[in-house]
């Protein structure tokens, strides 16, 4: 039996059309990424073939879920189908890239479960051998894109308010409540920032403040002098510190 007419044989058939479905969405995706317009209209073509693409994945792993409840008792059945897919690592990707490994996996493993496995399958034992071949491919695709997972991770840079409560440098010979200047220093990192303060005079360069607030309307922080918001030092009776 050749490539061919073992892909499209009983239960095999199944994962070659998922895996077809999985190719042409990347295939779009590659030329969207590259900005390529072969055909006219081929970004609605792009888009729908994506969403049927994800619809396709989606449902897949949906009834990955739903097996996973079938099998576990009623007690624990929450617990199973609310984490199973991060369970099994295919939580650390976007779910096109795992089922995509899930879908060429179940593939391979059916062309050789019919290539070795017994001749003349039925249709129930084929369909056991499907339902074999699908809980072998999902650890084994989780234990092949766990290691992509930091090419995935979402880096979330700091907002304007994160920066509040930092101490800066000023380096403007003054800062009043509609100019000014400091540096924050984070790490090897410095970042220059605008900012203002409603008490003129009290800060010129060098001077540390620290940042109590972001204006929007001015975009800039609000700072006041570190010593300013220092307590004072106790002095005793005859006005020594």
């Amino acid at each position: 039996m050749n490539l061919i007419d073992a892909s499209v044989q009983f239960p095999t058939v199944i994962f070659t059309i998922g895996l077809l479905v999985a190719l042409v969405y990347w295939l779009f995706v590659i030329l969207g990424a590259l900005d390529i317009d072969l055909l006219g209209g081929a970004d609605d073509v792009s888009g729908a073939l994506k969403g049927a693409g994800e619809a396709v994945t989606g449902g897949v792993k949906g009834a990955a879920e739903a097996a996973a409840h079938g099998h576990g008792d009623a007690g624990h059945a929450h617990d199973v189908g609310g984490g199973l897919w991060a369970w099994l690592g295919l939580a650390s990707v976007p779910v096109t890239v795992s089922m995509s490994v899930v879908l060429l996996l179940t593939w391979a493993g059916s062309i050789l479960a019919m290539q070795y496995g017994p001749a003349g399958l039925g249709t129930a034992l084929a369909i056991v051998m499907a339902v074999a071949v699908i809980l072998i491919a999902l650890p084994l695709a989780g234990f092949l894109v766990r290691p992509l997972r930091p090419v995935f991770e979402v880096k979330v840079g700091k907002s304007n308010k994160d920066y509040v409560g930092s101490t800066c440098t000023i380096t403007t010979g003054h800062v009043d409540n509609g100019f000014g200047q400091a540096t924050i220093e984070e790490g090897a990192t410095v970042l220059v920032i605008p900012v203002r303060c409603d008490r003129a005079g009290v800060l010129g360069r060098g001077a540390k403040a620290l940042v109590i607030d972001f204006d929007p309307v001015r975009h800039a922080y609000i700072v006041e002098p570190v010593a300013d918001l220092l307590p004072a030092a106790p002095t005793g009776a005859d006005g020594s510190v």
